[in-house]
């Protein structure tokens, strides 16, 4: 569909032949705990969901993996069609972040948009216990809304409605946040607004996408302040060597090689050595 494409997009691994990728795990990975959920609700009832909502009592007493099992999606007949739609979206744009930003950024993304929510969401239940929480959504719209930043001005067709990939995830945003005000979902707008938050800052601090220049001017400050800290160093690292090899030496000339003790002798041959690999370059 687009033209950018990272030096690290690449498979994990070949199954019969057809490359996978991390998103394509990731896709088939929902695919599979919906059905897997489905079956196991069918046969052990709804004590199922509450062994993978995001329970924030449950997880400080243990039961960590509920970090990463809420983002299952709720195997209702009502949802089945919403289901489809994250699929789709999942399947379509995320390929296409993980194109561009390469497979390792693009793991690292997605551990965020699941991750940094319900941490937080523990962290909150410290000082105001919270309900628990299940479903992938707003995890899936944080995919999108890295997209919309990596390609603001792409258009895309959906449901007949053609807008800019920045217009749809602002839209989209309006919509869901308007959803979750009218039932007092807090902690659902919570979610949603902070994996938006997390796909933009993501590709932003990549140095993808538009908008918060300050944010990426400050990060390219640091790192090349690092970078020439990093250098100076080695620059100093160096004098400091040449400065002991030039005292080693000229003992050697005024006292012989026998007068060099063992830290002195190992010194010269690490210098040597350095010499020899510099030479062979």
């Amino acid at each position: 569909m687009f033209y950018e494409r990272s030096e690290d997009y690449r498979p994990l691994f070949w199954l019969h032949g057809r490359p996978i990728y991390v998103n394509t795990l990731i896709f088939l990975f929902h695919i599979l705990a919906f059905g897997v959920t489905a079956l196991s609700v069918s046969l052990l009832g709804q004590v199922v969901i509450e062994w993978i909502d995001l329970n924030a009592y449950q997880v400080l007493h243990g039961q960590v993996w509920r970090l990463f099992s809420y983002i299952t999606f709720l195997p209702t007949p009502n949802n089945a069609i919403s289901f489809i739609f994250a699929m789709g979206f999942l399947y379509a744009f995320g390929k296409q972040v993980e194109e561009f930003v390469g497979r390792k950024v693009y793991f690292n993304l997605y551990l965020g948009l699941v991750l940094i929510p319900s941490v937080l969401l523990c962290l909150m239940s410290l000082l105001w216990p919270q309900e628990p929480y299940l479903g992938g959504y707003d995890t899936i719209f944080g995919v999108f809304v890295a997209f919309a930043t990596i390609y603001p001005s792409v258009p895309i067709n959906i449901w007949f409605v053609n807008l800019s990939a920045k217009g749809w995830a602002y839209a989209l945003l309006g919509v869901f946040t308007v959803a979750y005000l009218a039932f007092h979902d807090w902690i659902g707008m919570g979610f949603l607004w902070c994996d938006a938050a997390v796909g933009y800052f993501g590709m932003r601090l990549i140095g993808a996408g538009w908008g918060m220049t300050w944010l990426t001017d400050w990060l390219e400050e640091q790192r090349m302040a690092r970078l020439t800290r990093q250098r100076n160093f080695k620059v100093l690292e160096e004098k400091k060597a040449t400065e002991s090899i030039d005292a080693i030496l000229e003992k050697i000339s005024k006292q012989g090689v026998g007068s060099l003790d063992a830290r002195e002798r190992s010194a010269l041959e690490r210098a040597r050595a350095k010499l020899l690999k510099r030479d062979q370059r």
